[in-house]
């Protein structure tokens, strides 16, 4: 396959190349047959306009035509996945609810509960990933949702760990932007609060003022740390597992829908993240 796109990206050159030289020649020759004037050097010019317009046309349409058939192949692709993929998950879950009815023991309503979580979590999973492979080759469609509902469902496979105690002091806030890409950026902020954080230690979040606070009492960041903290693989500390790239892709999210953040943070104190939302909100 790759020797095939060398070959063709190859001649496509030559192609071009050629293309190149006869336009920067035809003036030449349309001059000497018809004489060096203005007129006919204005007429050779509209004709090399009009040919180069229609070959570059034509080139480029070439070079593309490949590119749109990957990204038709690619979503093709993706949807089969996906649809195969429901299918298991959509009858864990339709299963896990004819069994629920027939449990007695608590241990088994416990187990089976996991099990919901655990499906209910992959699949949001699946979400992300078609969301991930969908949006470099089409724009993401926005839309309308309370965000303090899709907060605390972004909570829930944190809280099923059993780690940190969450506060919530949420009120009624319908925005309007990409979802997935919103939970996403919750989800990782989330997971640095936790990570960063004593088991003992509460993680609150807040949204007032037109704004969404996530507050942890972890270690914290110093100012060198948090001048560098949204770029891509850095980690404040490496102790800790992580591919630092949590807080890069939450600034690109923001940038991307009009959402300000700032980081407040003091070594051994804790941090604060503020998500200004106020040109996302209905």
């Amino acid at each position: 396959m790759f020797k095939k796109i060398k070959k063709e990206i190859i001649v496509a050159v030559a192609v071009l190349e050629i293309l190149l030289i006869l336009l920067w020649l035809a003036p030449y020759f349309f001059g000497r047959y018809y004489g060096f004037y203005n007129l006919s050097f204005f007429v050779s010019l509209a004709l090399m306009v009009i040919v180069s317009t229609g070959f570059g046309y034509i080139f480029v349409s070439y070079l593309l035509e490949s590119k749109y058939k990957i990204e038709k192949n690619l979503l093709h692709i993706t949807d089969e996945i996906i649809h195969e993929l429901n299918i298991p998950l959509t009858t864990i879950t339709a299963n896990s609810k004819m069994l629920s009815k027939n449990l007695t023991l608590q241990k088994d309503i416990t187990r089976l509960e996991r099990i919901e979580h655990a499906s209910s979590r992959l699949k949001r999973l699946y979400e992300t990933l078609v969301y991930n492979i969908t949006k470099e080759i089409l724009p993401i469609k926005k839309e309308e949702f309370f965000a303090d509902s899709a907060i605390k469902e972004c909570c829930e496979p944190f809280m099923d760990q059993e780690r940190n105690e969450f506060i919530f002091d949420l009120s009624d806030t319908v925005i309007f932007t990409d979802k997935i890409g919103f939970e996403q950026m919750i989800e990782n902020i989330i997971s640095n609060a936790m990570k960063y954080s004593p088991k003992d230690q509460p993680i609150t979040i807040k949204i007032a003022k037109n704004a969404i606070e996530i507050i942890d009492s972890g270690i914290g960041m110093d100012d060198a740390q948090i001048i560098n903290i949204y770029d891509r693989y850095y980690q404040g500390d490496v102790e800790n597992d992580g591919k630092g790239i949590g807080l890069a892709i939450v600034k690109e999210y923001c940038d991307q829908e009009n959402i300000g953040i700032i980081i407040q943070s003091k070594k051994n104190q804790g941090t604060k993240v503020i998500l200004d939302i106020s040109k996302i909100i209905l």
